[in-house]
């Protein structure tokens, strides 16, 4: 995005955010992250009228080190208006409006930290406004990742300029890339394995919305761009959530990006889809998931972590969601048998449909 605005660059995130993600929910999930445990079992927000989670915040005490955090999720709680789903809340809009840096805190500490996008800005040789607004970004917010798209000769022009802390922060993060060559191994999905999916969906009655997720994610993950990587999972994670809602052994198991807090004094860690009742927890990667050597070794942190909670892990591409759906369904189906069979002493079946 074009940055010469700090607040129109922080709005511009905060409703990259807000598409993907419930926002709300995150609040709620911060609020009760910031409790001694045994109290936060005991919140719910859910179903209670704007005065009655207003008496609710009242009773908690805030986090130290967090007030900014603390005030936005007082502010999304306490809301008597409802927000249409993948629209910015208006208090988080006010909140930004106010005073940007001190939002984009918030929204930084509230929201889990693998699923804050990163903020590329535009600038040009003549306006040098852009990477002044990324450098009080990236001062704000350190863990925020934030870079610019400079071409060699826009570079070689703002280099020749007088010293300053942006010019400094341009030096000190420079990253020179080459060119980008077509990448040959993009998804290619053959329609007849597409229209044999959705045809099936139809047949075992799934509703328009699920066939209408089916086809959205197929059209997103073919698209096999980089910046389409992040909303390709997302549409993939919602099309499965909203399948696995519809087939009945998997019906009300899952839960869509929910947050789990370990009881380890770290961070939360954010699920793609979780069932708490068989400690069950499903990932879902993206086409260019691999190719980063720092997510990758995020990602087995992460399955160590919850495996040593007593979570069973599976992972499933993106890409075999909407051309594998048979087969990520009777793994689900094997794996759910299975843990019952553990609950109740009984050897599982092999889950097959």
């Amino acid at each position: 995005m074009d940055g010469d605005d700090v607040r129109a660059v922080v709005s511009a995130w905060a409703a990259a955010i807000a598409r993907e993600r419930d926002l709300v929910g995150d609040a709620e999930a911060f609020v009760a992250r910031s409790q001694p445990q045994g109290q936060a079992r005991m919140l719910q927000f859910r179903g209670k009228t704007a005065h009655q989670r207003r008496v609710l915040m009242e009773g908690l005490t805030p986090p130290q080190g967090q007030s900014a955090a603390w005030e936005l999720c007082r502010a999304l709680l306490e809301s008597p208006v409802s927000t249409p789903s993948g629209a910015l809340p208006d208090v988080v809009g006010q909140a930004i409006g106010r005073a940007p840096l001190p939002a984009l805190q918030a929204l930084m500490a509230m929201v889990p930290a693998a699923n804050t996008p990163a903020l590329r800005v535009r600038s040009s040789a003549s306006d040098f406004r852009a990477l002044r607004t990324a450098a009080a970004l990236c001062s704000a917010a350190p863990a925020l990742t934030t870079g610019c798209v400079l071409s060699t000769e826009v570079l070689a022009e703002h280099l020749r300029r007088e010293e300053s802390h942006a010019l400094a922060m341009l030096r000190e993060g420079r990253l020179d890339l080459a060119e980008p060559a077509p990448d040959e191994d993009a998804p290619e999905f053959p329609e007849a394995v597409v229209a044999s999916t959705a045809a099936r969906l139809r047949q075992e009655g799934s509703s328009a919305q699920v066939v209408a997720l089916y086809e959205s994610a197929v059209r997103t993950i073919a698209s096999a761009s980089r910046e389409a990587n992040g909303r390709a999972r997302s549409e993939a994670e919602r099309f499965l959530h909203a399948r696995l809602q519809e087939h009945a052994p998997t019906r009300g198991l899952f839960v869509l990006n929910d947050t789990l807090d370990l009881g380890d004094g770290g961070r939360a860690l954010e699920v793609d889809l979780l069932c708490r009742a068989l400690h069950l927890a499903v990932e879902i990667d993206g086409y260019f998931h691999f190719r980063s050597p720092d997510g990758f070794r995020r990602d087995r942190r992460k399955d160590v972590a919850l495996q040593r909670a007593g979570y069973w892990v599976v992972r499933f591409l993106a890409d075999d969601v909407v051309t594998r759906l048979e087969e990520i369904l009777e793994t689900l189906d094997t794996l759910i048998a299975t843990r019952r069979g553990e609950l109740t002493g009984k050897d599982a079946s092999n889950g097959k449909r």
